[in-house]
């Protein structure tokens, strides 16, 4: 019975949370219309167009010749988001308990490695590190840029 009771208590809190962010949303009086979804054909395109203009300047960059090492670590930093967020959630998700669940940090783990804010970041370091820009860390970059103009933004949390 507490476990029934926990998950009334939760559903009820929710149900507040939608209500009270109706209510604020209804009190904010803001000069002109709403703002457009995240997955509005222009937001998508821009992205689109974001990761043409990264693809441009790869083929520019590597335009005399691209070794294979080269090819494969562009290639693994553009999964590498999915990697180290798709991994965790599987195997918390594949426990019999928690099958085909995302679990309470799953969102939260998604969202940090396809932000472009991580990899400005990790792309900054490298380039102190290493005195010159890493290009296969535009691997990262493309990915997230193809996500977002596919409709595929960060994750709600529950």
């Amino acid at each position: 019975m507490e476990v029934q009771a926990a998950g009334n208590e939760g559903q009820e809190l929710e149900h507040r949370t939608a209500l009270d962010e109706e209510a604020l949303s209804k009190d904010r009086k803001g000069f002109g219309p709403g703002f457009q979804s995240s997955t509005a054909r222009l937001f998508r395109g821009e992205y689109a167009l974001i990761s043409l203009v990264i693809v441009a300047y790869l083929l520019w960059s590597y335009r005399s010749w691209i070794g294979w090492i080269n090819l494969v670590v562009l290639i693994f930093f553009a999964i590498l988001p999915d990697l180290l967020a798709f991994i965790p959630i599987g195997l918390h998700s594949s426990r019999e308990a928690e099958r085909g669940s995302w679990p309470p940090w799953g969102a939260s783990l998604y969202n940090t490695f396809h932000t472009i804010l991580l990899w400005a970041l990790v792309f900054t370091v490298a380039w102190i590190f290493l005195r010159a820009p890493y290009l296969p860390l535009l691997g990262w970059l493309i990915h997230i840029t193809v996500d977002r103009s596919f409709g595929f933004t960060l994750r709600a949390s529950k």
